[in-house]
């Protein structure tokens, strides 16, 4: 398998902890996002050689002992086209069984859920979303209303197939778990992705995010989650922050 870290955010909701740095390098507790990420992932076993960070705002601190691509349109591009610079460049080194997970740079998640993880990735023949079906007890804790950041999230419960994702309905139904920001395609599916990211208009591809693309391609692409109760947080606030330094030490 082969590891994208996405690295390009700003962290503006940060305020002064991102002015001299990108997101992924603010600490929690003591180790910063990026760096816990890492040693969890050389903890299982994973080669440097095996993992990729594609950067942007001030991506030249990202780790040199690691191989970098740079987004460098950062400023006016969302995820999906940090996520495009990166399959674009490490679909010409992978070989064929080679399947990509893909790691949002400004999420934690617990050693136990990755080691899971991991051991799953080469054996995954779709398009594969973990879900967090314990969205709520997470969110009640960082928003006084939590679907104030919630998207909607529907998938069929035989299949496991997504239905439907990133919309605010504000129906309680509808938010059948929540994205992770942590996902895996598999090597024959890496072509299709990218050429479906590149057939978009260009001013949509400057602004779209992961959770709209996967809304927009699903009817050419069939995307699986798998749901569970999983320890993580992501940390775009300061609010965010004191929630995921106390509850990863």
């Amino acid at each position: 398998m082969k590891i994208l870290i996405l690295c390009a955010g700003l962290g503006t909701r940060l305020g002064n902890l991102t002015a001299n740095n990108p997101k992924c390098l603010v600490k929690v507790n003591s180790k910063t996002i990026l760096d816990r990420i890492l040693n969890q992932l050389s903890n299982l076993g994973l080669n440097k050689n095996d993992v990729f960070l594609c950067g942007g705002y001030k991506n030249e601190l990202l780790p040199s002992s690691y191989t970098k691509f740079v987004n460098h349109k950062f400023k006016t591009t969302n995820m999906m086209m940090t996520t495009f610079v990166g399959l674009n460049h490490l679909k010409d080194i992978l070989i064929q069984t080679d399947n990509v997970l893909l790691i949002y740079g400004d999420c934690i998640y617990s050693d136990k859920f990755l080691s899971k993880l991991i051991k799953k990735v080469d054996f995954l023949t779709q398009i594969t979303i973990p879900v967090d079906l314990d969205w709520k007890s997470k969110w009640s804790k960082r928003y006084e209303n939590i679907f104030e950041d919630a998207e909607t999230l529907k998938y069929d419960q035989m299949s496991n197939r997504l239905l439907s994702i990133g919309e605010k309905t504000f129906i309680e139904e509808d938010y059948m778990a929540q994205f992770m920001g942590i996902y895996i395609i598999p090597n024959k599916l890496i072509y299709n992705f990218v050429r479906s990211f590149k057939l978009l208009p260009l001013e949509l591809q400057n602004k779209i995010s992961t959770t709209e693309f996967y809304q927009k391609t699903s009817k050419e692409i069939n995307y699986f989650v798998m749901p569970d109760k999983y320890n993580w947080t992501e940390v775009d606030t300061l609010d965010d922050l004191s929630y995921a330094r106390e509850k990863f030490l």
